[in-house]
Parts: structure tokens; sequence; C-alpha cells
């Protein structure tokens, strides 16, 4: 499946828990951007389909979808936002959050994606691990209860994403201390926005 237009993007990174799902909402529901995360997509699989079973196989011991997997999905479901126009690629700026994951997955993304921006949140891994204990409280997340289960994500991020960002122009990233009020994060990431990419947005 290929689509037929490169989508103007953002792109949010951070470890599980750094708050990029919660800005991502929020810069989403500003006029010509649409959030996307891939964690949501993969989550509402259904358990008893057989991308659900494969997809929970690798989250549930805190590991990385594969990539051809990830972007399988991840396709399937672009292309359903823009069959129902929730998606317009000529109007919207796509906010991509968790995709790419991998530095395979930049490359298989490079013919979908126009990166503009890439907005980095970082955090300390202990206060990543204190928040992903509470939302696995607050949102019935299994996958996020047991710190055993959260050092192995973060480990996994570490290892497998933070080397994603070098495959950009590093003229795009901007890092944003995830550490602080949600309200100073939105700032910190709006000025970002606007002082990088003030033809785009």
């Amino acid at each position: 499946m290929v689509t037929m237009t490169r989508y103007r993007t953002v792109l949010l990174f951070g470890g599980p828990g750094s708050g990029k799902g919660t800005q991502g909402c929020m810069l989403g529901g500003m006029p010509n951007f649409v959030h996307v995360s891939s964690g949501d997509i993969f989550r509402a699989l259904s358990p008893q389909s057989s991308m659900g079973k494969e997809f929970r196989s690798y989250s549930s011991k805190g590991l990385l979808v594969p990539d051809e997997l990830t972007i399988r999905v991840w396709l399937r479901h672009m292309m359903g936002m823009e069959n129902l126009e929730q998606f317009i690629p000529e109007y919207h700026i796509l906010v991509s959050d968790g995709l790419p994951r991998t530095v395979g997955q930049v490359d298989l993304l490079a013919q979908h994606l126009e990166v503009i921006k890439i907005l980095y949140f970082s955090m300390e891994e202990n206060r990543l691990v204190e928040r992903l204990k509470g939302r696995a409280l607050k949102e019935n997340r299994p996958d996020d209860a047991h710190e055993g289960v959260i050092r192995k994500r973060i480990q996994v991020y570490e290892e497998s994403t933070l080397p994603v960002l070098l495959k950009y122009p590093q003229q795009l990233v901007s890092r944003i201390n995830a550490d602080q009020h949600p309200l100073a994060v939105a700032r910190d990431m709006c000025a970002a926005l606007v002082d990088s990419t003030p033809g785009a947005i």
C-alpha cells in the first residue's frame, strides 16, 4: 500500500511516560494539525485478531513490535483516515506520536513522511517509571503495571529509538524538558514550532 502524497509531519520523541501523548493530543486540537498515536492504533486492535495477538506477544514483554507489522498497521490506519477525510494531506500537518521508533522504520517511512520538525521530550528514568506506574492504575494498562517491564521498555527505547534522531538533520530537533508542568511543556513545544517552522504552521 503506497500513499500518493508525502505527509508534512511533526515527529514526537520521548521515553514511555514522558508526556508526548498528552502534548500530541493538545497539538492535535489546533487547526491544521492531526495527532496520530501508534500506541493507540495498536491498543485498538482486537485481541482476537491475528494482528492483535501478534502485537500483544511483544508489548507484554516490553519489546518493540517488528517494523514490517508496525508500518503495515499504520498505513492501513492512515489510509482509512484519508478515505474518511479525517486527514487531508494537502491541508493537515501530521503529528506522529511513537513512529518511527527504529532506524529501519525511518527508511520504510521516507516515502510517506516529509518531516518538518522533531520534538524530543526528555525526562530522567526514575521519573518515567513513576509516571508509568501511575498511568497503569488510572488507565488500566496491564503492559505498564510491572516495574521490570517498564524498565525494559525504557531500555528498548534508549537502544532502538534514540538512534533514530541521528537519521534526521539535527537542526530539525528541539529538546523539550518534559519534567515541568504540562502547560510549561506545551509552551516550550509551541515556541519551538513557531520559531522553527513559521512557513509551514
